[in-house]
């Protein structure tokens, strides 16, 4: 309700939302002490309340003519405090049930014994006059029982908002969403239109409509957030460390970015652990709840009845033959930010199999931006946000889909497996935040926003999404297995001694300080043999490494069946990597130029060549920055890098040499060699029109370890039906695909030759990597004898 100037002689209406005899009798003392006797009270029965439920009293009194003052109560009831602010422990919903809503026997006791936990809360009052107009300005209904929906609506939403002031950001959490959308006029005119473009009568329009919001609304519930929390805490106790590791800078960052606007959370998606995860993260950190976009799959019971009174809001994962649920949920994200509420989705879609962040969707983000343009907020906060785990038990799981096993079925049967596999020691969990990104200082104004054309709109979308994308790999940490599976999978394809992995390692390490990379403090402990020990021990247990210590000295190496799972690790950093990899492919194309007048245009020729074949699988930065990134790597070699190289192939080599860590065959190898993969079976495949389906990728799957098994390709995780999916969008673009499937073979002749000789370059550099590396070991052992 809206604030009003009074006068002291203006009656005053109390609307009271009570639960039961005691609340009641709270409120009856409270009237005694505090208002005038001549002040009305009038009681609503809540939480059982439906804006249908008005009572007669209430419709009486608001048609006697007058200009009350209608004042909004309500009993909150405290949690106990521990360590200093009221918290919900398990116990207590055992034994008092909801304790921001007590079992009755619970409230007596409560109300004469811990009184300091009984508050009246009073939310924003506003005069009759002020009520009616803005229902008349709302709605087209004018019959007086609706007006009396309205006032209690209103007087329920006033009251929410008290509660979240009183509770904390946490606690902001959307009411009445669903009668709210529905009884507006730009909901109905709206549907109205949408029945009219479709051809549908407005009655079928209206019953799918109705369905849609009653599939989205969420029962958000103090209660059910409290227990979300606990289940959070409970599950990911089980394996990790119980503290997150939270940034608290990046925390203050994101509290003002979001200050006063809608803000949107958009997480990494590593696993399933992470709702749970960020939900306690943005509770610890004071920051406002979210409600979070899942997919329907995980609404089985129990989950979806949990989680929905938790805020999660599941949606339907194929949308697009349903005109009417895919409007139905665009007015239900613009009604969140124009009322200012939090949301969070993963903006990859799904969670990511192969550890490496997958594309953007678009569509929710297309959304939220819509309902900037038109003008149903002024501004969003956009906040890109990373989960990042020190071992994750759902890895050999995803190396099993990766090879083809079909994914299993989110069910009861599911949850409960995988709460017995999440015990363990798994280390910590790594919470960070992007930079913010804001909507108003992306698009401009409102106004300008609105100019773009549609090619231009769609263009500045994929760009911001893109932008996010970037921001959530930037912002996640460097963790020490990550690097270790990163060293271990290359290893110059050899197993490595605990000194060679040390020296590889440190290398890794000083690279990531050098660049001010975020890195855990179990990647800093790398550096020195307790650490190092620690983390292999790790991935002993997990059986991604094998200790071959029956010889002269202990040696390691991927096991034989783990360079998928190992890869998945490897993964959540690579892009840190990626461009010293381009580096070095690029200095060897320009090493093996004879005439050194062209080497400086082969080696940027080979770069962008890179760049734009790895473009589906990594989120680079523009042209112009995309080269003064690969020009500030060389300058930390040599700030005369170009002119080295255009002397002459032996200076190139020189710069080759001093490139540390040694990172192309471990990051960019297995990537070619999936895309090399599929370019062969789509030309042993030419016969008939091309289908993106299972048959193909279990094909490409077959032929990748016949040539593995042939050493035709070397790493086995390019054997993954994920890269192959990539793969193939990379050939579409290409063109060795038509639109109608047809395989066109100069296209791909073209694109094998391309792939080839790259592969060949990267035999080049793996050779004079392994060189380099036994010569810098060597030295090191000697100068340490």
């Amino acid at each position: 309700m809206s604030t009003a100037e009074t006068e002291k002689s203006q009656p005053r209406i109390l609307i009271a939302q009570t639960r039961g005899k005691t609340e009641r009798k709270i409120i009856e003392e409270w009237h005694r002490r505090h208002e005038a006797p001549t002040c009305e009270i009038i009681y609503i029965d809540y939480p059982k309340l439906d804006t249908s439920r008005a009572t007669p009293q209430l419709r009486k009194r608001l048609a006697q003519g007058d200009n009350p003052l209608l004042c909004p109560l309500r009993i909150a009831w405290q949690p106990k405090s521990r360590n200093g602010k009221p918290q919900v422990y398990l116990r207590d919903i055992i034994t008092l049930g909801d304790p921001r809503s007590p079992r009755e026997y619970a409230k007596i006791l409560i109300a004469k014994y811990q009184v300091e936990r009984v508050k009246v809360l009073e939310g924003e009052p506003a005069t009759l006059t002020e009520l009616r107009a803005i229902w008349q300005s709302q709605s087209s209904n004018n019959v007086e029982r609706e007006f009396a929906r309205f006032v209690v609506r209103r007087a329920t939403l006033a009251l929410e908002r008290a509660t979240s002031q009183h509770l904390g950001p946490q606690y902001k959490m959307p009411k009445l969403v669903r009668e709210e959308i529905r009884s507006s006029n730009r909901f109905k005119e709206g549907l109205r239109q949408l029945a009219e473009q479709k051809q549908l009568p407005i009655e079928q329009a209206e019953l799918l409509a109705d369905k849609a919001l009653k599939e989205l609304a969420s029962g958000f519930t103090p209660m059910g957030l409290d227990i979300n929390l606990i289940m959070g805490r409970i599950l990911y106790r089980r394996g990790y460390v119980e503290q997150l590791d939270i940034d608290c800078q990046q925390i203050e960052t994101v509290r003002a970015a979001v200050n006063g606007k809608s803000a949107i959370i958009l997480p990494s998606h590593r696993s399933n652990m992470d709702v749970g995860v960020m939900s306690v993260a943005l509770h610890e950190a004071d920051l406002p709840r979210t409600s979070t976009l899942g997919g329907i799959n995980m609404s089985f019971w129990p989950m979806g009845y949990i989680m929905r009174r938790s805020g999660v809001i599941f949606i339907r994962r194929d949308i697009r033959s349903d005109p009417v649920y895919r409007w139905v949920l665009k007015e239900y994200l613009g009604y969140m930010v124009e009322k200012r509420f939090s949301l969070q989705w993963y903006i990859e879609g799904t969670r990511s199999r192969t550890g490496k962040s997958l594309p953007p969707k678009l569509g929710l983000l297309k959304y939220v931006v819509d309902a900037y343009r038109d003008g149903r907020c002024d501004d969003i906060a956009l906040i890109p946000a990373s989960t990042t785990y020190d071992q994750l038990n759902e890895v050999k799981g995803y190396a099993g889909e990766a090879m083809g096993i079909a994914k299993k079925k989110e069910d009861l049967k599911w949850m409960i497996n995988y709460f017995k596999s999440a015990h363990g020691r798994f280390g910590r969990i790594y919470v960070r935040f992007g930079q913010p990104l804001s909507l108003s200082s992306y698009f401009g104004s409102q106004k300008e926003a609105c100019q773009l054309s549609d090619s231009e709109y769609q263009l500045a979308l994929q760009k911001l999404a893109f932008e996010i994308s970037w921001r959530i790999n930037q912002a996640t940490p460097i963790t020490a297995i990550s690097l270790i599976t990163m060293t271990a999978l290359s290893a110059f394809r050899q197993a490595l001694s605990f000194e060679q992995l040390k020296m590889a390692l440190r290398e890794f390490v000083h690279y990531t300080e050098l660049n001010s990379a975020p890195m855990t403090a179990s990647a800093k402990r790398l550096l020195c043999d307790e650490g190092i020990q620690e983390e292999l021990d790790a991935l002993i247990n997990q059986g991604l490494i094998h200790a071959e210590t029956e010889g002269p000295e202990s040696v390691y190496t991927i096991n034989r069946d783990a360079h998928v799972a190992a890869s998945y690790y490897r993964n959540w950093v690579i892009h840190h990597f990626l461009d010293s990899a381009i580096a070095e492919l690029a200095l060897t194309a320009a090493a093996s130029k004879k005439d050194s007048n062209q080497a400086v245009t082969v080696f940027w020729d080979t770069a962008y060549q890179l760049r734009d074949l790895l473009k589906f699988d990594f989120f680079f930065l523009e042209k112009n920055q995309f080269r003064k990134s690969l020009t500030n790597r060389l300058n930390l070699i040599n700030d005369n890098w170009e002119h080295a190289i255009a002397e002459n192939s032996t200076s190139t080599a020189t710069l080759l040499d001093a490139m540390k860590p040694i990172t192309a065959d471990s990051v960019v190898r297995s990537f070619l060699e999936s895309y090399w993969v599929v370019a062969n079976c789509l030309q042993l495949k030419s016969d008939k029109p091309i289908i993106a389906d299972h048959s193909f990728f279990s094909f490409c799957a077959g032929a990748a370890r016949q040539y593995l098994l042939q050493k035709r390709i070397i790493h086995s995780e390019a054997a993954s039906i994920h890269l192959f999916k990539t793969g193939l969008q990379l050939a579409e673009n290409r063109g060795v695909i038509s639109d109608d499937g047809v395989y066109q073979a100069s296209q791909g002749h073209a694109f094998i030759n391309e792939l080839e000789l790259l592969l060949q370059l990267s035999d080049l550099r793996f050779e004079s990597a392994r060189r380099t590396f036994n010569h810098r070991f060597f030295n090191r052992a000697q100068h340490n004898d």
